[in-house]
């Protein structure tokens, strides 16, 4: 195929949201004909320098942009025990099953009229979701695509500026935006029966259940926390700090500065029976981990650090302080008491601990000595 018939094909599919498998050297499959028309080699030209895979032949994932949802009533390609990215906007909850994800990676979506970047990765267990609005651009959003690999894990570049940025931290990388960050929107991964416990009114991404069969994805590549870290991805990550096991999950996070880190292992947070206080850089943080992998992880002003907290509900979510506040897992007030005020949420993300180090080799971790 010539290339400018390559190139029409993939413009065909993108414009048709389907995600296109082209052989990698570090994937854990070749071809994937399930999803693509053929296997495509295509070599892809400079996007930011030395980041990029320049040269290479390697799988590329377009995005998923602005999927289509059904309400828990119509979800009957979820079972209770798939695994989900939960975020909730403005009060409105909706579920990205991760089966779904990891045939794209990257989402952009608009939730209750506000856009929403998404992003996971299945290697690394890393997962985020923000904002994706800067200075600059403030009358319109950013829409985001694969770029490379730096860091342990891939990176992503906006399309008006082909700016490259982590897909976790929210910040930039390289490009005309650097240095810029995005705000985050606080992200929960579990089990879908246990996201409908808390959000009856959620909807959820839907597709068909076929995206299951896909080699991609799946076996040692799709477990959260598995050993499997393919060489393209070890090539760029600091795979020499063993403090914890590489694959060790912990939720990381950065102080209001950014200038200081802390990865807190999700190991750590299961022995606690109530919420984890925890002082770092001069602030104070509040940490629950609900579930077999979800983590509320909330960060304290001044004023907040002299009360006493403590979560009083589960299903939904409820934490309460000592004057009658109540918030739900991602910081919102729930009720008037303090004036509807909101708690910070903290600067961070759930991921493994090699692609944590690999981005802040300086880290401190919670609970060490």
């Amino acid at each position: 195929m010539s290339f400018l018939g390559k190139s029409f094909v993939l413009l065909v599919l993108f414009a048709l949201g389907v995600s296109v498998g082209i052989y990698s050297p570090f994937s854990a499959s070749g071809a994937d004909a399930r999803l693509s028309v053929e296997s495509l080699e295509v070599q892809f030209p400079p996007r930011g320098g030395s980041l990029a895979l320049d040269g290479r032949r390697r799988y590329i994932y377009l995005p998923l942009n602005n999927p289509g949802v059904v309400p828990v009533s119509m979800a009957s390609h979820m079972k209770p025990g798939d695994l989900i990215a939960g975020v909730a906007v403005n009060g409105k909850a909706r579920a990205y099953p991760l089966w779904i994800l990891v045939a794209y990676h990257v989402v952009n979506d608009t939730l209750d009229g506000a856009p929403v970047m998404l992003a996971f990765c299945e290697i690394c267990s890393g997962a985020s979701s923000f904002r994706p609005v800067v200075d600059g651009f403030e009358d319109k959003s950013l829409s985001f695509q694969i770029h490379g690999i730096a860091r342990g894990t891939f990176t992503v570049y906006d399309y008006p500026t082909q700016t490259v940025w982590s897909p976790f931290t929210g910040r930039t990388l390289e490009g005309k935006l650097h240095p810029a960050r995005m705000d985050r929107i606080p992200l929960i991964i579990e089990p879908w029966g246990d996201w409908v416990k808390r959000f009856p009114e959620t909807d959820v991404v839907f597709a068909s259940t076929k995206f299951k069969e896909r080699e991609h994805g799946r076996g040692e590549n799709n477990l959260i926390g598995a050993e499997y870290i393919p060489q393209g991805f070890a090539d760029v990550a600091n795979m020499d700090d063993l403090r914890l096991a590489r694959n060790a999950l912990v939720f990381g996070v950065t102080n209001l500065k950014g200038d200081k880190s802390i990865a807190f292992p999700l190991d750590l947070l299961e022995k606690q029976d109530q919420l984890f206080r925890y002082r770092f850089a001069d602030e104070s943080y509040l940490l629950k981990k609900i579930g077999e992998f979800g983590v509320v992880a909330l960060r304290l002003n001044q004023d907040q650090e002299e009360r006493t907290y403590q979560q009083v509900g589960n299903n939904p979510f409820r934490l309460g302080d000592d004057s009658g506040g109540l918030w739900d897992e991602f910081g919102k007030a729930v009720n008037e008491t303090g004036g509807k005020r909101d708690l910070a949420v903290a600067d961070g993300y759930f991921t493994e601990w090699y692609e944590w180090v690999s981005g802040y080799p300086e880290s401190e971790i919670a609970g060490s000595p």
